[in-house]
């Protein structure tokens, strides 16, 4: 049975590279509680791994929402899958909010942070598409929101994009960081204060330096010293995400 009273759960739906550890900061920042342990506010567990929110089903989502008001959790990022959004907008207590980014401009921001995290040594945009995964996939957007993110090279349909959108309109709260201030916003619909906070770009990260000394990758130091982002080809690139570009469009033009 749902709990009732004047508590409220902050549910982020973060998108990979697209603003979302500047948002888990900010709510650091503004005494936001987050759960413990955590991977940049994905809920972890004892083990440092993050629990699977996404494979949850309604009972055991409920469990973990009441154990976060038991705890005095007050925000909780998603990350690495699509947990059942119907569910959540239908308990009073969550707040659902999600950013943007622009669709490639989003593909070749995480394509230069794994390379320079040593995630992948593939030295072109092209090669790395070929490691298929949920972050890679065409139409991640609509992938996500459409829960369909458990199927990275599966093609989506028209019926996947409805669902998307059914989905994507149970949100309290849509950034389109392309356009908007995110800070301005989140100060406005959440009554946070502004804080300077870090956004953990891809570059100026000591240890990513440290670790590409470990490794003797000379030249691949001296390119994130003077932030040289890699050289891609993002000509057509658009077509890969057609699905998210009207996603987007539908929801901020």
């Amino acid at each position: 049975m749902e709990k009732v009273g004047e508590y409220r759960l902050i549910w982020f739906q973060h998108l990979h590279k697209a603003a979302g550890t500047l948002i888990v900061n900010m709510a650091k920042a503004n005494n936001e509680v987050l759960y413990d342990p955590n991977n940049n506010g994905n809920p972890s567990d004892e083990k440092g791994s993050t629990m699977p929110l996404w494979k949850y089903d309604k009972s055991r989502l409920l469990d973990f929402i009441n154990d976060c008001e038991d705890k005095g959790v007050t925000f909780v990022a998603s990350e690495f899958g699509a947990p059942d959004f119907k569910m959540l907008a239908g308990d009073s207590r969550i707040k659902l909010i999600t950013c943007f980014r622009d669709p490639v401009k989003r593909l070749v921001s995480n394509y230069n942070y794994d390379y320079y995290s040593g995630y992948t040594e593939d030295d072109n945009l092209e090669s790395f598409l070929k490691e298929i995964n949920l972050f890679t996939s065409d139409n991640y957007y609509v992938r996500i929101f459409s829960r369909m993110d458990g199927f990275p090279d599966k093609k989506l349909t028209e019926e996947d994009y409805i669902n998307a959108m059914n989905n994507i309109s149970k949100f309290d709260i849509l950034i389109n960081a392309e356009r908007e201030n995110i800070e301005e916003i989140l100060v406005k619909e959440l009554n946070w204060k502004k804080f300077k906070v870090d956004k953990h770009g891809t570059f100026g990260d000591k240890w990513k330096m440290i670790a590409m000394i470990k490794r003797f990758q000379i030249k691949k130091l001296i390119k994130y010293v003077r932030k040289e982002k890699l050289d891609s080809n993002t000509i057509n690139m658009e077509k890969k995400y057609k699905l998210d570009y009207k996603f987007m469009k539908n929801l901020f033009d």
